[in-house]
């Protein structure tokens, strides 16, 4: 028979607190947790920030760039459209720069880039004065249906870009029918949403830090090289992946009939293992998380010194051809 004897625990010291510091330790708990329900009181805006984390409280600076405009029917004025835009944006409480400044710095019928770096876009919201701004696109059109009936609808593309960094941040592609009361109306609720998580994405970047770091991998060794200049050190080969990144369009970008090159910076870990990817060339229609999640996938040959396995960042691009025929 197997005498079981209870556990031996470790004795602890539970009982050492006179009752004086029990009483301390209670009314300080009643503070905290008083002090707490206070704040959560509060409206949002008068809670006080999380360290780290600076949010300005001066109105945030928007612009609504000239609209690209492709309308097969005609009778979509780019005056109507910006009044819409800019109506939206001010309801959201963003400051909106005055159209007359936004077209001295980028005169109506100039073409726009909707495949910019990152240094392009950064450079376009500096001469614009405004720490954010909209690019819209439209293409609007007849459509036969099977009962010989047309209808007149298209699809609205906005885009907002932050300048501070020249990113792409939110994107929003607004499909249409029109009715008897005509195409504003048939958007403006698209237009509404569209404000709203603009500038939801502004004020939440705002308060980031741009910083792009790598980890190395493997045992933790830190040190990394730079080799997005295409220049390859004697003795240093680049990483090289064991299977190629196939980054499929999106829906969106297939209906959108999208031409683009996506452009990113890669770091792989001394593991082969994809650690950061960052943009410095958009196109929006979601081809930006198509490629990192292609390249994330994928295990890479990690680059070499001297024969040793190093972490390393290098420049990929990959090009998207697409027709609105694809989706048929």
């Amino acid at each position: 028979m197997v005498n079981q004897r209870a556990p031996v625990w470790p004795q602890r010291s539970q009982y050492t607190l006179g009752a004086h510091h029990v009483t301390y330790c209670w009314l300080w708990l009643l503070l905290v947790g008083l002090w707490g329900g206070c704040l959560w009181a509060l409206p949002a805006g008068a809670r006080p920030l999380p360290a780290g984390l600076f949010v300005s409280d001066e109105p945030l600076t928007v612009a609504v760039l000239p609209p690209d405009i492709a309308d097969d029917v005609g009778g979509v004025t780019s005056e109507g459209l910006l009044a819409a835009l800019e109506q939206a944006l001010a309801r959201e409480g963003l400051e909106v720069v005055p159209r007359a400044q936004v077209f001295a710095a980028v005169p109506a019928g100039r073409p726009l880039d909707f495949n910019p770096t990152c240094t392009a876009a950064q450079a376009l919201g500096a001469r614009v004065g405004s720490e954010g701004y909209v690019l819209v696109r439209l293409r609007r059109g007849e459509r036969s249906l099977s009962d010989r009936q047309t209808i007149v609808g298209g699809t609205l593309h906005l885009f907002a870009v932050e300048t501070r960094t020249g990113q792409l941040v939110a994107s929003e592609h607004v499909d249409f029918i029109e009715g008897k009361e005509g195409f504003l109306p048939a958007v403006a609720a698209g237009i509404e949403a569209a404000a709203q998580r603009f500038a939801s994405d502004w004020r939440r970047v705002r308060g980031q830090t741009p910083g792009m770091g790598c980890a190395a991998g493997g045992d933790g060794a830190d040190e990394v090289l730079d080799l997005r200049d295409g220049v390859l050190p004697p003795g240093v080969t680049a990483p090289v992946p064991l299977v190629r990144a196939r980054p499929e369009p999106t829906g969106l970008a297939r209906a959108a009939g999208v031409t683009a090159t996506v452009m990113v910076e890669v770091c792989v870990g001394r593991d082969g293992q994809v650690r950061e990817v960052a943009v410095v060339r958009w196109a929006g229609y979601g081809l930006e998380a198509a490629v990192e999640k292609a390249l994330r996938a994928v295990r890479f040959r990690p680059a070499l010194r001297q024969g040793k396995p190093v972490a390393a960042w290098f420049v990929a691009a990959f090009n998207f051809r697409s027709s609105p025929a694809d989706d048929r």
